[in-house]
């Protein structure tokens, strides 16, 4: 049997390094001994070494293992093909056929989400072009497809989202660069969605007590939908007020980019966990009423934001995580900080969370422009001297 070995790629010190997994007394793996990583396989091939990526759980490690033994297995008792006519066999096969190894490689590698949209993506892909090569396809053709796709009705950003799963697809498949001549539709940048403090007020006072505790959860940590999904009592902690973001290798969960955080703990958010009820089973903050993973986080809220008089379609999860970066930036949090409190790889992507500030009339008006500016106060517009007015009463009565 061809040797392949399963390595682990964890951080150390900041560090990410290649570890061989550690053999218990009987022999078989200790999967446990190393901290959450990404696994890799690695063998020799004409004396030198190669490897590839092989998910992030130990199952999938060991499929992609298996499966490697077996190819060079077949590959030692066959003819030699050489690199040439290997790519020729990929250029001559149908597209449906290289989409459906491609998505079987994605389907290993990548997380349920992320495989759901490539098999959404290149599906589309295949059955517009039935019966076709990869290398039959023209740039004219494929900019007849990316028009169409325009035509239906598809938004600009998820056309492009499109065409980059393409380029991928292709590039795996021989076809480097496919994408580069395509006449594409500019990318469009919309202000980030963040919830007013009118709309907020209304939504949790509509929640009843576990939904308060779930959406509030979803405010005060900026947490994705599914790293509330999987939080487990363990990750809280109301003596150190800390909540972390933690791998569940066991349900099949690892955060994104397969990195692990911590964040402060709200105060008042420590409160509301310390009344939350603890489910028999005892591990997720939030199950399913059969102790399961509650997968319909997003049909609750909208149910809670019809129950408050609210526009339901304006409401989802992630904008809570929008309203959560927004208001950390504000306060006065450097973005670095933040950046690392919402899991993001780069300051960009933070600043993006960040949404413009509303309601400034009066503090604009408070810069003084110099051979302009007078003294004295300046005339505020009818709305807020309105507003001024009544703050007079109040503190007057």
């Amino acid at each position: 049997m061809a040797r392949v070995n399963i390595v682990k790629q964890i951080k150390v010190e900041g560090s990410w390094i290649l570890r061989s997994i550690p053999r218990k007394p009987s022999g078989s793996y200790d999967w446990a001994a190393l901290p959450d990583g990404t696994y890799f396989i690695e063998w020799r091939e004409n004396g030198q070494r190669k490897r590839e990526p092989a998910g992030i759980s130990a199952s999938q490690a060991l499929e992609i293992q298996r499966k490697k033994r077996h190819a060079l297995e077949g590959r030692r008792w066959s003819i030699p093909i050489s690199a040439a006519q290997q790519n020729a066999d990929v250029g001559n096969s149908p597209l449906q056929v290289l989409i459906d190894r491609y998505l079987e490689q994605i389907g290993t590698l990548k997380k349920p989400n992320t495989f759901r949209k490539y098999e959404c993506v290149l599906q589309r892909f295949g059955e517009h072009f039935r019966g076709r090569t990869l290398t039959d396809l023209s740039v004219e053709q494929l900019n007849d497809y990316v028009v169409k796709l325009k035509k239906g009705g598809m938004a600009a950003n998820t056309v492009l989202h499109n065409v980059i799963i393409i380029a991928q697809f292709s590039k795996r498949n021989g076809r480097p660069g496919i994408t580069k001549q395509l006449q594409l539709p500019e990318k469009s940048v919309p202000l980030p969605k963040v919830y007013t403090e009118a709309e907020l007020g209304k939504f949790l006072s509509a929640c009843e007590t576990w939904e308060k505790a779930l959406f509030s959860t979803f405010l005060l940590t900026g947490f994705r939908e599914q790293e509330v999904m999987y939080l487990f009592w363990s990750d809280v902690s109301s003596q150190l007020r800390t909540i972390r973001v933690t791998a569940k290798p066991d349900l099949g969960f690892s955060p994104k980019r397969c990195e692990e955080r911590e964040i402060p703990l709200h105060a008042e958010l420590a409160k509301i966990l310390e009344c939350h009820p603890c489910h028999v089973d005892g591990r997720l903050v939030f199950p399913s009423p059969t102790g399961n993973r509650e997968q319909n986080m997003l049909l609750k809220c909208k149910a809670v934001a019809e129950r408050a008089g609210l526009d339901s379609t304006k409401f989802d999860l992630k904008t809570f995580r929008s309203t959560y970066c927004t208001r950390m930036l504000r306060f006065g949090f450097d973005v670095r900080t933040v950046q690392h409190w919402m899991g993001h790889k780069s300051l960009e992507t933070t600043m993006r969370y960040l949404a413009p500030a509303v309601n400034v009339q009066d503090q604009v008006d408070l810069i003084a422009l110099p051979g302009i500016s007078v003294s004295g106060a300046l005339k505020k517009s009818p709305g807020r001297e309105a507003r001024s007015v009544g703050n007079r009463r109040k503190v007057q009565a």
